[in-house]
């Protein structure tokens, strides 16, 4: 064999390698989880209680995120910002990916945390796993859908929602407001606590309720290579922003860690999480609602 046919198939090889190597390549790093949850769960955000200051602008810092990463706020509003009914909160951030049907997937994880407690060495509830780590999430799956740039049937939604460590008040408000007629959304995935526990597990929860749903992460996890448990913690379904949506009808779904020795503590600190966790649920969620995003949704 001549020197040239070496070196053509050489080449061929070579580009077969990179062809298949960018197919696994990971589009969420652990990297840009861990710095959003550093900068959400820092001291300086004294834990994002819905009614503070810092919760404004932990609410700002992801709306400007989401922004600069093409999203954009619903067709039916100006901004990103969605009160939820009570007075000086912080309100949901909801933004949109626009595709060419009335229907809606809504990915939604709750930002706030809870306030300082008044006395002690360490006051403050930084809330990384619990919700920072969510949070992270849709910042990064935002930034995803910019490099991929789907071209969906869909709206896909994000839903960074407030209040709900107060008793899920902004989802509440944002089903029962209807901002999105109920009719319309076919699917919500909920991303809570998603950087703690056993190396490369995530709990669902929901999925013989939501089989389209169920399906799809199935389908998404064959790219990403999660351990996932389903359905072992029901009563999970009862306490978290998928709630709302799911007594309304619509099929939702819960991805989750179990709990863990710093929930609700003021040891919930950034240096405690698994980042790689976090981007791989993340990805998890990103392929998902694409999946879902690109169905052709059923006729009632």
């Amino acid at each position: 064999m001549n020197i040239k046919n070496n070196l053509k198939i050489l080449l061929l090889c070579l580009v077969a390698s990179c062809s298949s190597t960018n197919q696994n390549v990971a589009l969420i790093s652990p990297e840009k989880i861990l710095a959003d949850v550093t900068y959400l769960a820092s001291d300086e955000m004294q834990g994002r209680h819905f009614l503070s200051a810092e919760a404004k602008h932990a609410a700002k810092h992801i709306a400007t995120r989401w922004k600069d990463a093409d999203w954009k706020p619903l067709a039916s509003r100006s901004s990103m910002y969605i009160p939820i009914g009570i007075p000086n909160a912080a309100p949901n951030v909801v933004a949109q990916w626009t595709g060419n049907q009335d229907s809606y997937i809504i990915l939604i994880a709750h930002y706030d945390h809870l306030k300082p407690k008044r006395t002690g060495e360490d006051r403050i509830f930084n809330g990384a796993d619990d919700n920072a780590s969510g949070t992270a999430a849709l910042i990064a799956i935002a930034e995803a859908f910019q490099q991929l740039q789907p071209k969906l049937k869909s709206n896909v939604v994000l839903i960074a929602s407030s209040g709900e460590e107060a008793g899920l008040l902004g989802a509440e408000h944002f089903v029962l407001e209807e901002i999105i007629p109920i009719d319309k959304i076919k699917a919500v995935i909920n991303l809570d606590m998603i950087s703690r526990g056993e190396p490369n597990t995530i709990f669902l929860e929901g999925s013989p309720d939501a089989p389209r749903i169920s399906v799809a992460i199935h389908n998404a996890n064959k790219k990403v290579g999660l351990q996932i448990i389903r359905d072992k913690h029901p009563d999970w379904m009862y306490r978290g922003d998928q709630l709302p949506f799911w007594r309304s009808g619509i099929p939702s779904v819960f991805l989750s860690v179990e709990d863990h020795e710093d929930y609700h503590k003021t040891s919930d600190h950034a240096d405690k999480i698994m980042p790689d966790l976090a981007a791989k649920t993340a990805e998890l969620a990103l392929w998902t609602v694409i999946d879902l995003a690109k169905q052709q949704v059923p006729k009632p």
